[in-house]
């Protein structure tokens, strides 16, 4: 599919091996959730929280059970993750979670406009090299097409524990174009989102072993 070759995934897309059970996982309950970008719905829930890399999918599983009457889709691409997520989802018999194992944007670009309620980017990869900088998910690119996605009023919830990343997405949120479109309502200097908000997952944990993490919080405007 055309829209395969404009996906731009980084890094490994896996680690240690899948366990028997995580395979078994992966044949049945990811064929019944994932998200298929020839299939997709000719129509979309009304409230949609929306992750792009969600890691071990923590917040995921925790805003899908705290918001059941959202639909709640991830973006991840990394197979260790996506199965971290799918054992949690069969745990907590979790029916409101969609998930697409590619790249964020190639899924944003086919969606209709002002649908998604919420939308969280935690703790993505750096990309310190500065010849990687370009690899950023955080770029104003980015963050432009996710404004032209979501809901006026929704909210985009970005952290991470790097500080030459947070410089970057400072130097991002400070351009007009970006203001036009966003309301900074929540910075670093503010103290962290409730863990009932946002709870702490382990790359939040592992970060918070040699620095805090940084929150910033948007309305769409």
């Amino acid at each position: 599919m055309e829209n395969r070759k404009n996906r731009t995934i980084y890094g490994r897309r896996q680690s240690r091996p899948l366990r028997d059970s995580q395979k078994n996982l992966w044949e049945k309950l990811f064929n019944d959730i994932k998200i298929d970008l020839q299939n997709l719905p000719a129509s979309y829930s009304e409230n949609i929280i929306f992750e792009i890399g969600f890691g071990g999918g923590e917040n995921l599983a925790h805003q899908a059970m705290n918001n059941p009457d959202y639909t709640c889709i991830g973006c991840e691409p990394f197979i260790n993750g996506v199965s971290s997520l799918l054992t949690k989802i069969a745990k907590d018999n979790i029916t409101n979670i969609k998930i697409f194992d590619d790249d964020a944007t190639i899924l944003l670009k086919l969606m209709p406009d002002q649908l998604i309620k919420k939308m969280f980017i935690l703790f993505p990869d750096p990309w310190p090299k500065k010849r990687h900088n370009r690899r950023r998910v955080v770029s104003l690119e980015n963050l432009l097409l996710i404004r032209q996605k979501m809901q006026t009023a929704g909210e985009l919830i970005i952290a991470t524990d790097h500080p030459g990343y947070l410089e970057w997405i400072i130097a991002i949120i400070e351009q007009p174009i970006f203001l036009k479109n966003f309301k900074v309502v929540h910075t670093p200097d503010s103290p962290r989102p409730s863990e009932e908000e946002i709870p702490v997952t382990r790359y939040e944990k592992k970060a918070l072993e040699n620095r805090p993490g940084a929150f910033f919080k948007f309305c769409a405007i």
